[in-house]
């Protein structure tokens, strides 16, 4: 385990202080990831009562056809803004979310348009709706704490089962973190086509390889070359499938259905 950085430790002691439970720090929040997928260009809004920190807000500034965007950096997954209202009921406690969300977004720099991907069970949703921000659903899976993936395969589609079971039987899974093997997979499926930026992907695999915090998943069926391959990061909490490549001339059914359980186990 890594000491916390300054800012977490300020964060944690706001918290105690107002009697509220700190969250644990999501991995795409932490100041490293930041400091790898946008260098020199995030900062964090935070907002204070009677000198305690109730809510901070990190926040990435870009330029683009002349217009400045608040948005996320590249290839992180989710940004929400860390809370610590005082303790109170339910209905005040909402309450003060949504203030401190409000005084968030009046600190940010001007902006043209703000853009951003919540966490799933984010309690600012109402705060961005107040501060006149349009929300709207976008989807995700995530496996419940209690459920292992022995549990979780009878209750897939039978496709899904099927498919599995295919590729556990054709091919070979792999634990690496040879990111190089990975980029040459991941360019052969994109091309020019990609949204990736590779160093961008370099200096955060590095950040988290350091950390102990990524693992390279590789599915090997007949032959010398990988038919897929997957990414896996993870925080104190959550594990996530991060970038996944698949080998279009083999276009092995199943591979990157295998991948998907070979995570659920990890994250188990």
């Amino acid at each position: 385990a890594l000491p916390p950085t300054d800012a977490q430790t300020s964060r944690t002691a706001s918290a105690k202080s107002l009697g509220a439970t700190p969250a644990a720090v999501p991995i795409f929040d932490e100041d490293w990831w930041l400091d790898a997928s946008a260098p020199g260009a995030w900062d964090r809004a935070r907002v204070e009562w009677d000198g305690v920190v109730v809510g901070d807000m990190a926040f990435h500034v870009r330029r683009r056809w002349g217009l400045t965007y608040i948005a996320m950096p590249h290839l992180t997954r989710s940004m929400s803004p860390r809370l610590y209202p005082p303790p109170a009921k339910a209905a005040t406690r909402d309450m003060l979310n949504h203030t401190i969300v409000s005084e968030l977004v009046q600190k940010l720099p001007r902006y043209d348009r703000f853009e951003r991907t919540l966490e799933p069970g984010c309690a600012s949703v109402q705060g961005f709706v107040h501060a006149n921000l349009a929300v709207t659903h976008m989807y995700t899976f995530r496996s419940k704490p209690g459920d292992g993936p022995d549990t979780m395969l009878p209750q897939m589609h039978q496709e899904a089962r099927r498919a599995i079971n295919k590729a556990q039987r054709e091919c070979t899974i792999e634990r690496s973190t040879d990111l190089d093997r990975f980029i040459r997979l991941h360019r052969g499926s994109y091309g020019t086509g990609t949204h990736v930026d590779y160093e961008t992907l370099e200096r955060i695999f590095a950040a988290a390889l350091s950390r102990g915090q990524v693992e390279i998943l590789f599915a090997r069926s007949d032959g010398p070359t990988d038919c897929a391959a997957m990414i896996l990061l993870w925080d104190s909490t959550t594990l996530y499938t991060w970038l996944l490549a698949r080998d279009r001339v083999q276009n092995h059914v199943g591979a990157s259905s295998l991948l998907t359980f070979e995570a659920m186990k990890t994250a188990h």
